[in-house]
């Protein structure tokens, strides 16, 4: 299906459907089908729209918990899962008013009811709708997703529309702005003028009613002082619904093909990367520079003060989740590797890191030191399940990964994550991110292009083909394949000590953190009972695992996803380590 009739620029890159992996990120995925979909009464969350029951931002839950499901049925074909979302799907599409109104809020407080969550809501009601209708292509779905957004281009814009960035509830527009990519997306579907005319101005208003926040990182600023007035605790510049814009901001660039719009998206990606994402993949925090609403959620040069003792709450699972979708956006339009070692880290740390292996529930705010945490910032109570924001969007960021697994690129198919799997062309072996050794066999008789991803860390690896570099991957020299060929690819992985970035407090100087390929690699009191002791500074040298565990000197380290497995001071554990 062409999702993007009206847009002027093609993506470089397409995602894929019937990529099968096996392992641990398919049990994870599985997982969430009977710990989280299943279990979650989806007619008690469209009951917030049913009645109107007006809470804050508790309208959220549809689309993020549809989103991911509609994309883990397209993958996993499982029946009861379809027949959840087929549920929801009509249940919530059967409360359209004639008008096109699906809201929360009563109409007299339209578009910012809800505490001002209204559009937020509608936003996640539209891109939950969206995975549907791809999932199935019913038109139906697509006849309410267009009634819906035009509904809200009738009420939103100019005055005497209600101008985006006077709506919201603490963020001067910025969480209802990030309704851009999905108005955007069914404009590029429908073309539909009334659609484009709200995204422009969303786009034109900067998203943000202190200032535009798109010239303002055209103009140099950093992410953290967005819309800053001097006062800590009044910033905005809260993480997760900023880099939202910028999503909508990368549809914007495919439907207008205005330069300024993907340069802006990449500088903003480039200084979030240099800033703000930490070594788990994620970013935010309660502390040093930014104390506004949010707390634990907003930018604060986080990838400096990640080691900073003084932050309590840091990197929100919905920071995760979004800043993984981001990257797979400036992925597709550019074709660039290093979005998807960034994806990688993400997925084999702070996510996975923050998801209970029953798929019940995600960590709101992962740690580097200490335990896995049930605490909490937003969550209501679903028919006795405590629902998160982070709970319900964790999905999404392992929703992404088959399709991003293998990718078509022109005639050439991309691999881009080693997990053991396969599609109509290939099977792969590997025990990878814990060694390096990969192994394709072609199930195929014919012509294809091919490309290995070589992740950024890499010092070394080695191929059994023929091959040319270009960029951030390895395109073998091979194109004609018979059945049972076989491709083979050695990477040297080593454990890597890291010291801590320049944070502003002194405790946290000197302080080192451990990688292993993609993987944070962290000391648990159950597996070493001298977790919390200081190492020696050496530099580690060669190290491999074994049953799981690897040691570097004296101390002994497990993957940080894995550490704290028992959610309770029995697995209590730290990465980032003081130095002899």
């Amino acid at each position: 299906m062409d999702v993007y009739r009206y847009a002027k620029i093609k993506d470089r890159v397409s995602l894929r459907d019937g990529n099968r992996l096996y392992g641990l990120i398919d049990a994870r995925i599985n997982a969430l089908i009977d710990g989280l979909f299943l279990r979650v009464d989806m007619t008690a969350v469209v009951d917030f729209y049913r009645y109107r029951l007006n809470r804050f931002a508790a309208g959220e839950f549809f689309g993020k918990l549809m989103r991911a499901a509609c994309l883990i049925y397209r993958y996993t074909k499982d029946a009861r899962l379809k027949t959840v979302i087929d549920g929801a799907a009509n249940d919530i599409m059967s409360l359209q008013d004639g008008d096109g109104d699906i809201s929360t809020a009563p109409k007299n407080e339209q578009p910012n009811g809800s505490s001002g969550a209204d559009l937020w809501e509608r936003k996640y009601v539209l891109l939950g709708l969206w995975e549907y209708y791809l999932a199935t292509e019913d038109e139906r779905v697509l006849s309410c997703m267009k009634r819906l957004a035009l509904y809200t281009a009738s009420q939103v814009g100019e005055p005497p529309k209600t101008p985006v960035t006077k709506t919201g509830w603490a963020f001067c527009g910025i969480e209802s702005s990030s309704i851009l990519e999905p108005v955007v997306k069914l404009y590029a579907l429908t073309g539909e003028k009334e659609l484009l005319g709200l995204a422009d101005h969303i786009v034109a208003s900067g998203a943000c009613g202190r200032e535009n926040m798109f010239e303002a990182i055209l103009d140099g600023k950093d992410p953290k002082d967005i819309g800053s007035d001097g006062v800590p605790e009044h910033s905005i510049a809260k993480a997760y619904e900023m880099m939202s814009c910028f999503e909508g901001l990368l549809e914007y660039y495919r439907v207008t093909g205005i330069e300024k719009y993907r340069r802006c998206a990449g500088i903003f990606i480039e200084k979030i990367n240099a800033q703000e994402i930490t070594y788990l993949g994620s970013g935010g925090a309660d502390k040093p520079y930014n104390l506004g609403p949010g707390t634990g959620e907003q930018w604060n040069h986080t990838y400096f003060e990640q080691a900073n003792p003084d932050i309590s709450l840091s990197m929100e699972t919905c920071v995760t989740i979004t800043y993984m979708k981001l990257m797979l956006q400036y992925y597709r339009l550019t074709g660039d590797a290093s979005c998807i070692d960034r994806i990688e880290v993400s997925l084999y740390n702070a996510l996975l890191g923050a998801m209970k292996p029953d798929g019940s529930f995600f960590d709101y705010f992962p740690k580097f030191n200490g335990v896995r945490s049930t605490k909490v910032n937003f969550s209501y109570d679903i028919n006795g399940i405590p629902l998160s924001c982070c709970t319900a969007n964790g999905p999404m960021g392992m929703a992404i990964i088959p399709y991003l697994s293998y990718t078509s690129e022109k005639d050439r198919l991309d691999v881009n994550l080693y997990v053991p799997s396969e599609n109509e062309y290939f099977t792969m072996e590997t025990d990878y991110p814990y060694s390096g050794g990969v192994k394709l066999t072609s199930k195929f008789d014919g012509t294809l292009k091919v490309a290995l991803r070589i992740p950024g860390f890499c010092r070394g690896y080695s191929l059994s083909l023929a091959y040319e570099k270009d960029g951030g991957y390895a395109v073998l020299d091979r194109t004609e394949w018979k059945t049972g060929d076989t491709v083979t690819l050695e990477m040297s992985i080593e454990p890597v000590c890291h010291p801590c970035p320049e944070s502003v407090n002194p405790a946290a100087r000197g302080m080192v953190l451990y990688t292993y390929g993609p993987l944070v690699l962290s000391r648990d009191r159950s597996v070493d009972p001298h977790f919390d002791e200081p190492v020696a500074p050496a530099d580690p040298g060669y190290a491999s695992f074994s049953d799981g565990k690897i040691k570097i000197g004296d101390a002994v380290f497990v993957p940080y996803a894995a550490a704290g497995a028992s959610w309770d001071e029995k697995t209590e554990y730290r990465s980032w380590l003081k130095l002899k």
